[in-house]
């Protein structure tokens, strides 16, 4: 045995490095692992909402200024555009911006916090196998750590959740609502065209949507649907997508594929003393696929549940049945109703507006006004976009 921990955690990323932010800021000993060495390469589309924003204030103390200043947010919009293909569905200005960030630097200054509160962190050598008899992780180096509790947050493809050689987590519709994404970055010089807003285009793809997201130096194209629901060819909807804007002459960039989390998260991610968070528990939004804060919010719940299942010496001091209740009230109270009436405006739009060429959108976003970018934005709730309190 390499090391004895209250809490280890599987994967550095927002979820992870959050969770050990907190913990260890708490007084526990922590220790992060994950299989690469920071700062990383990440594929992900890069917007983060209002609500994340709140989260950034409200955890780490950082304001829009100070993450500007860290060179954190490259970039932000003020207005937005949806199509249907080629036809334009709306364009609005908005008062409360998008927001984009870069998540080499993003996720490198989360684990810098979470190091720098006293988690231990091992880069370069992720988790291997999880012995939930022993309470311990064995990482591919060979080196076996042991845990009060165990945190996944190593993604859509959890190596802890995958351990289990039966469903333990509620699995059954996992892998029915899981998304295929492809991505490319196209540097601003080699576009003709000016893009400074956030662009989502509906029609190319049954059960997705593809993007054009503005940074900085680049541009973040692509396009993502759900996997076994679709008859198309999403590699080839992507390409005729590229064509149809003409960013396929902005040349011949490297497609970037992977799998998110598209409504498949888990109602009980959590087993015994094993806590899933972020991407591993699908935690994501099933309409946009929004995943930065949701991973890091699961974080923050997580962190609150273990805490409050702890004695004064910060040592567990109810049963793992206490720490399931918990985790799992928090998350009924802050995360579970925004993903279901996400998923249902999700199969409204997919089943019912995409019959229509999303003309009824088109009426519906011009009733609506502001109230569907203030929902993505988390300033009202998906239920009825009532807005949230506070």
């Amino acid at each position: 045995m390499n090391g004895k921990y209250d809490i280890i955690i599987s994967g550095a990323g927002p979820a992870g490095s959050t969770a050990g932010y907190l913990l260890s800021k708490a007084g526990l000993k922590v220790l992060i692992i994950d299989k690469s060495a920071f700062p990383r390469k990440k594929l992900c589309a890069g917007l983060i909402t209002h609500k994340t924003v709140k989260l950034l204030e409200r955890v780490f103390g950082e304001s829009v200024d100070s993450l500007k200043e860290k060179d954190l947010i490259n970039f932000e919009s003020g207005s937005y555009e949806v199509f249907c293909r080629d036809r334009l569905i709306t364009r609005r200005n908005i008062t409360v911006p998008f927001r984009f960030i870069d998540r080499d630097r993003y996720d490198y200054f989360l684990l810098k916090q979470a190091r720098q509160t006293g988690a231990d962190v091992i880069e370069g050598d992720g988790v291997r196998a999880l012995d939930i008899l022993r309470n311990s992780v064995t990482t591919v180096s060979g080196k076996r750590y042991s845990a009060d509790i165990i945190i996944g947050a190593d993604g859509v493809n959890s190596r802890i959740r995958r351990s289990f050689l039966v469903d333990l987590f509620g699995r059954e519709d996992w892998s029915g609502n899981l998304a295929s994404a492809h991505e490319i970055f196209l540097s601003r010089t080699s576009v003709n065209k000016s893009f400074d807003h956030p662009a989502l285009f509906f029609g190319y793809i049954e059960r997705g949507y593809a993007w054009i997201f503005p940074n900085r130096e680049r541009l973040k194209v692509g396009i993502c649907a759900l996997k076994n629901k679709n008859k198309e060819d999403i590699l080839a909807s992507f390409r005729n997508f590229l064509s149809d804007t003409g960013l396929r002459s902005a040349g011949e960039e490297k497609v970037h594929s992977y799998v998110l989390p598209y409504g498949s998260f888990l109602r009980e991610p959590v087993f015994r003393n094993v806590m899933l968070i972020g991407d591993a528990a699908g935690f994501a939004d099933p309409l946009l696929g929004e995943g930065i804060y949701y991973a890091q919010r699961s974080a923050e719940l997580a962190s609150q549940a273990i805490l409050d299942i702890m004695d004064g010496n910060r040592r567990i001091s109810k049963s793992y049945e206490a720490l399931a209740t918990a985790y799992i009230k928090l998350l009924r109270q802050h995360i579970f109703t925004e993903l279901e009436y996400a998923g249902k405006v999700r199969d409204v739009m997919f089943t019912y507006l995409n019959r229509f060429r999303y003309l009824p959108l088109k009426i519906l976003m011009g009733l609506l006004g502001d109230k569907p970018v203030e929902t993505v934005h988390g300033i009202r709730s998906y239920k009825w976009m009532r807005r949230r309190a506070g």
